[in-house]
């Protein structure tokens, strides 16, 4: 059967009788996603799971195969997150990319109130639940292949606030937080009245913290999914914005370490650093008089770090963990590389922008803000908030209105205030861009679609290429518009007689070394030395190597151009993809000799090629060929309904003439008498035409 042979398979698959869950858990809280963050679903129902029995083909002759297969099915719903969701982005089923369409899942935004599944109402109305509230995707009768097992999923969410950010992608911080805060469905509680929003939202030309992250083009995409107290889930936030967040007067205010003007996309940050008090010796309280009015201490700076790692998602990257680096090479040179507490912020996803301004704001205030300040002052200062900004003056430290930011203040019972302040170093506290890239690294789709095949091979060889059985040849390369497809992995061959059922008859596993003539030939007979045949190969990619003259003339380099059969000796690469090829054994094994135009098609007869013994009783009767593409992973197999269908109807032109089978064959003939009209008759030609072949009757008695 040559290349078309029966698929089958020893491996007995065992029977299921439910659906093989890996990702159901009740216990498990409903992830929030503000901005487009990557997570993965929990099956939060399932039923109708079903079996199918079937084969991979059945019946006779051209389509006869014995090879079964068992696939399972099962409705199911997938919930993803809080609501409402703008929208889904890609899906990753195992290793392959799909959307939304492509996988036949229904998505429900998460809305309250929600409507109920309608095919779950109709079907099963005392398990269709609205699930309001919550994002979830479902889908009817969904494909589980051999295992029963719904294949890792994973969904990249438009969440919450998506396209808020500065970046048109992402969430706007100061949203994202007083959501976290406020919401009355997924928030922490935290009244809306005791948030200074004067110091959460803004305008240009303030000091707010949104005003701070548009200047600088901070955005980001959180996507809780794990349980965790709300205080470290702010603090890490504030911790990637560079932000405090201060309690004061009733309310919670956020301030924003940036101590200079910031302007950019189209906004202009402008800190408050004007100092609320001047200090000085009369201000300075000592209740026991035995220490001096302000201590200072300053960090060893061979213990700070000079290298800071941040891990961040990827977006540009298929939202891969990678790391993230700021250096201060200055500080290097002076006191050696030490690398920081690497800080996980897997919220940023975009690494051109908003990782490195990040990375940047934690390697400058952890290695610049080496001086604090330890004072005491009376219960007249008790205005005094974090975040303040006095100028200290001490003439025993040589200091004169020295600028200091207030960290934290504690009073005692007596009315004493004690404050521990930060030097303000004005610079500092306001990152540099210093572009960087993400991982350069790449993961491929598994599932990627490959184009359609190009013009296919269906040839019937000479009965001197079949040894006198009528065959069909098939092979086929994948491109568009004469450019090959590097993702093109082969092709699954269907046949039909009515163009209506097709069935699965062989693979293709490999690209045909196929293209066309870039000049005419002349036709010649015998082995020509003097015409070149010039072909590109553009739409396979392919490559073609030389044999020598020998070699061509046994066919070893044997290729198909129109109809004619020839060889050659040497190829010469002429261009990209293109080659002159010389030393051409002409209108081999019976073909005919003829002249070829440009543009003609030219296939290379090798073990891409895929043979069949055509059965006699299909002789005559029209066919229709489809090429069903996938990939070099095998997988992303094309709609068998996209791909066109190429008719052709066989002649049987590869059996040899009955006289010559049967003489052949070796044994006794008899022909009948020859008083009797002939039963059997061939015409071998004219004498002068070319010979098909050669039979050895044996040496004469």
């Amino acid at each position: 059967m040559g290349w078309f042979r029966t698929k089958s398979s020893g491996v007995t698959t065992p029977d299921y009788t439910g659906l093989q869950l890996q990702t159901s858990v009740n216990t498990l809280p409903v992830p929030i996603v503000w901005g487009k963050a990557k997570l993965a679903p929990n099956v939060i129902w399932y039923g109708n799971f079903q079996t199918q029995h079937g084969s991979s083909g059945s019946g006779k002759g051209f389509f006869r195969s014995s090879s079964s297969t068992t696939t399972y099915s099962a409705d199911v719903i997938m919930a993803l997150c809080e609501g409402p969701i703008a929208g889904l982005g890609l899906i990753w089923k195992g290793q392959s990319i799909y959307t939304l369409a492509s996988l036949g899942f229904s998505l429900f935004y998460g809305t309250t109130p929600q409507a109920v599944w309608g095919y779950l109402a109709a079907n099963d109305p005392a398990q269709a639940l609205a699930y309001q509230g919550t994002a979830y995707v479902c889908a009817a009768n969904y494909p589980l292949g051999s295992s029963a097992s719904l294949t890792n999923h994973n969904f990249e969410v438009e969440g919450v606030f998506y396209q808020t950010g500065v970046n048109g992608i992402d969430a706007d911080p100061a949203l994202v937080i007083s959501d976290f805060l406020t919401n009355p469905q997924y928030g922490v509680g935290f009244p809306g009245a005791s948030i200074n929003a004067t110091t959460l939202f803004g305008a240009s030309g303030d000091a707010s913290l949104q005003t701070y992250c548009r200047a600088l083009g901070l955005a980001f995409s959180p996507a809780l999914t794990n349980a965790e107290p709300a205080s470290n889930v702010l603090h890490r936030w504030l911790q990637i914005l560079n932000c405090a967040a201060v309690w004061s007067g009733g309310q919670l205010k956020f301030i924003p370490y940036g101590d200079s003007p910031v302007a950019g996309n189209g906004y202009a940050y402008t800190p408050n650093l004007a100092p609320i008090y001047s200090l000085n010796d009369n201000d300075f309280v000592d209740p026991k008089g035995n220490k001096d009015p302000v201590e200072v201490a300053r960090v060893d700076p061979f213990s700070l770090p000079t290298i800071q790692r941040l891990e961040v998602a990827d977006r540009a990257n298929q939202y891969s963990l990678v790391p993230i680096e700021a250096r201060d090479q200055s500080q290097i040179e002076l006191y050696g590389p030490r690398v920081g507490s690497s800080v996980s912020a897997r919220e940023i996803c975009d690494v051109s922008v908003v990782a490195p301004t990040v990375a940047q704001a934690l390697l400058q205030r952890a290695l610049y803000q080496r001086a604090r300040f330890k004072f005491q002052l009376s219960w007249e200062y008790c205005l005094l908030d974090p975040m303040d900004v006095v100028a200290i003056t001490d003439a025993n430290l040589g200091l004169s209105a020295f600028p200091a930011r207030i960290v934290s203040l504690e009073e005692d019972d007596k009315g004493v205030i004690s404050v521990v302040a930060e030097e303000l170093t004005v610079g500092v506290g306001t990152p540099a861009l210093y572009p960087t890239s993400g991982s350069t690294s790449v993961i491929p789709n598994q599932g990627a679609l490959p184009s359609s095949v190009n013009a296919p091979l269906i040839y019937e060889p000479p009965p001197a290429l079949t040894g006198g059985t009528p065959q069909i040849w098939v092979a086929a390369s994948g491109g568009v518009g004469g450019v090959v497809d590097p993702n093109w992995g082969g092709a699954n061959v269907w046949v039909s007689l009515d163009n209506l059922t097709y069935m699965e008859v062989a693979t293709i596993s490999q690209p045909a070394k196929q293209g066309l003539l870039t000049a005419g030939l002349a036709a010649a007979t015998g082995y020509d030395t003097i015409d070149a045949l010039a072909v590109n190969l553009a739409e396979s990619g392919a490559t073609l190597s030389s044999a020598g003259a020998i070699a061509a003339q046994q066919g070893v380099t044997l290729a198909l151009v129109d109809g004619e059969l020839l060889a050659y000796a040497n190829a010469a690469l002429s261009g990209p993809s293109a080659y002159s090829l010389t030393g051409l054994a002409r209108a081999l094994f019976g073909s005919t000799a003829a002249a070829h135009a440009s543009g003609a098609p030219f296939s290379r007869l090798d073990a891409a090629v895929v043979k069949y013994a055509l059965p006699a009783n299909f002789v005559g009767k029209p066919l229709y060929f489809k090429f069903q593409s996938f990939n070099v992973f095998g997988a992303g197999l094309q709609s068998l309904a996209a791909c066109l269908a190429y008719p052709y109807t066989p002649t049987g032109y590869g059996s040899a003439s009955p006289i010559a089978a049967q003489l052949a064959s070796g044994l006794p003939t008899d022909l009948g008498s020859t008083t009797q009209a002939p039963a059997l008759s061939d015409d071998f030609g004219a004498a002068s035409g070319a010979f098909l072949g050669a039979i050895d009757l044996g040496a004469t008695q």
